[in-house]
């Protein structure tokens, strides 16, 4: 067979395909309901590519990469998955740090100005009628060196692109970004890129509650996924902001996250409490209620040649 490499999301498809691990739906499928159904009926089975999304001519999307365990094992070679916690241990214990790179396939397009729209480009998820919203679970928020008190802080962020430049992200309670964001910098608009759709070991990490007595902040979280993935991942300075955006990302959003607040949605600003009108259904499993957050300010989009974007659950 091919080399196995997992180094971005396009090698790990390519690697489920040949386990025959992997659903490709051909005919058109809408992002609003229909995704998020077929995926929590497939959740048990093969993970899913879907090759025509209805009105985003030319995008891509996946799902339930990571829905059972043993697939996530086969991915990192590990043959039984209640093993798989000590490749990720060894990796907090070993980090392997990024490679920079001058160029990128996560930079193959580029839109600045005018030519931002990310409520077109992007096929975000409605899951259920009573979703506040299209709320987008898939991007892997980036902040760097002294926004991160040194580190690389990596994890995902629930947001809600308001309109063609401008979002809502959301950060919970006693992480590390409401440590940057509400007691580091509360004053100041704090660069960063939001990456969709990067390699398994990069997801991985994202999602990972780190234990911060384990992995603080100043943590170079990057660096756990290079070694976790036995190579380094590569990193790309931003094109229109003083950041990094991962190199091997399917689509990359960069901005600021600005000093102003706003509501997640219309209906919480006009219902003016915080945790009451419903928003999306949360990795708990339950409706997530909409809160109060900063706003999002996007100053460039870039991305591969035919983006895959990822639809999470």
């Amino acid at each position: 067979g091919n080399k196995k490499d997992i180094t971005d999301m396009r090698g790990a498809i390519e690697f489920l395909k040949q386990e025959g691990d992997l659903l490709t739906a051909k005919a058109p499928v809408d992002p609003i309901y229909e995704i998020a159904g077929i995926q929590v009926a497939l959740e048990e089975g093969p993970a899913l590519f879907f090759e025509n999304l209805k009105g985003y001519p030319g995008m891509r999307s996946v799902g339930n990469i990571f829905s059972r365990r043993d697939r996530i094992a086969r991915l990192f070679d590990v043959d039984d998955w209640k093993q798989l916690k000590w490749k990720c241990l060894e990796a907090i214990k070993h980090p392997l740090p990024p490679k920079v790179v001058k160029k990128a396939p996560s930079q193959e397009v580029v839109y600045k100005g005018k030519n931002i729209d990310v409520q077109k480009l992007l096929p975000v998820l409605k899951h259920t009628t009573r979703d506040g919203a299209r709320v987008c679970g898939s991007g892997n928020v980036l902040i760097c060196d002294q926004w991160a008190r040194g580190g690389n802080e990596f994890s995902y962020k629930r947001m809600h692109f308001l309109g063609k430049d401008w979002a809502s992200i959301t950060s919970s309670p006693a992480t590390h970004t409401e440590a940057i964001i509400f007691m580091d910098h509360r004053k100041e608009n704090v660069p960063m890129t939001i990456n969709i759709n990067n390699s398994p070991a990069a997801m991985m990490v994202a999602a990972a509650g780190g234990v911060h007595s384990i992995i603080p902040l100043g943590t170079d979280e990057i660096a756990i996924a290079g070694a976790l993935q036995g190579t380094p991942e590569e990193i790309v300075k931003a094109k229109t902001v003083d950041a990094y955006a991962l190199a091997k990302a399917e689509i990359v959003i960069e901005g600021y996250w600005t000093t102003e607040t706003i509501w997640e949605t219309e209906e919480a600003e006009k219902d003016g409490r915080q945790d009451v009108v419903p928003f999306f259904p949360e990795w708990t499993g339950y409706l997530g209620k909409t809160w109060k957050s900063r706003k999002f300010q996007i100053t460039g989009i870039t991305h591969r040649k035919n983006p895959i974007f990822y639809n999470q659950l």
